[in-house]
């Protein structure tokens, strides 16, 4: 049941902020080099809009959607399941550090299907904004051309630090929204059956969203920059994380650590908000 309801919930949380994700991928990246290489920079998150729709039109917020569709069942199906598994051996969600653990078994195994959705989503994503080396015709063109010019490793080129930006994240993440959901339940806002309202769901899912987006956006630009370096070797002169960090702080400053965070907080609270929310009723109707 845990892999059908979280399957079900991550489909329709990806496809409502997909949009969110393609500005939050192009806002962390444009400023690699200094701004040299002539990407297309944007002023923040309403300006990425304004100018995506007005020069490339709305179907660009949607590069990468058909990769999210055939892998967010697996991943979100994988992640819950790694997660309702790690829960009930580390405390049942009754421990802090224990769903601090939970959480960060939940990306272990949901990361199995996320790094290569991730890497083909977000070379799709910043096509338009800077000079690729390949264009692709879709995800699946994409996923054939990796595999052809880099092999599998092109795939999961930057799992370690997708593992350093993730796991805390998660972890992080669920930590923070159990201890609301404890608080809610104990002040009364739930069915009798520890299902909580509606408004106290969405508020509990918000809070853990933008503290866990916040405190790890650095790793995640990181990480963005890491999975399109081959689309444009030159603007991405690195292999490795630590490559990308010291490119970044050489030409940027630390400051360009928290390039994107509005943009990343405002993708993923409402996106965990509405995955959680769908999980838990999805859950809850399948006994």
């Amino acid at each position: 049941n845990q892999i059908i309801a979280g399957s079900a919930a991550g489909i329709f949380a990806d496809v409502i902020t997909h949009p969110l994700s393609t500005v939050k991928t192009r806002i962390q990246v444009q400023g690699s080099g200094g701004g040299a290489h002539g990407a297309v920079a944007y002023r923040g998150v309403f300006h990425a809009f304004s100018q995506i729709l007005r020069s490339e039109g709305p179907a660009t917020l949607y590069r990468g959607m058909g990769v999210v569709l055939v892998g967010a069942a697996p991943a979100q199906g994988l992640y819950f399941g790694g997660y309702e598994t790690a829960k009930t051996f580390l405390g049942g969600g009754q421990s802090v550090s224990g769903n601090f653990a939970s959480g960060i078994c939940a990306q272990l195994c949901g990361s199995l299907a996320w790094v290569p959705m991730d890497v083909i989503k977000e070379r799709l994503q910043v096509e338009g904004q800077v000079k690729v080396a390949n264009a692709y015709r879709g995800s699946f063109d994409a996923f054939r051309s990796i595999m052809l010019h880099e092999g599998a490793f092109g795939l999961y080129r930057a799992f370690p630090i997708h593992q350093v930006t993730w796991a805390p994240f998660n972890g992080c993440y669920f930590m923070v929204y159990e201890k609301c959901k404890a608080w809610c339940i104990n002040a009364g806002y739930e069915d009798g059956h520890d299902n909580l309202e509606p408004i106290a769901q969405v508020s509990c899912g918000a809070t853990a969203g933008i503290i866990a987006a916040s405190v790890t956006n650095p790793v995640d630009v990181l990480k963005t920059r890491l999975q399109v370096a081959m689309a444009n070797p030159e603007m991405f002169p690195y292999k490795s994380s630590l490559g990308a960090a010291q490119h970044l702080l050489k030409h940027e400053g630390a400051v360009a650590l928290m390039d994107g965070c509005l943009a990343r907080v405002i993708w993923l609270t409402p996106r965990l908000t509405i995955c959680v929310a769908a999980y838990e009723r999805i859950k809850s109707w399948l006994g």
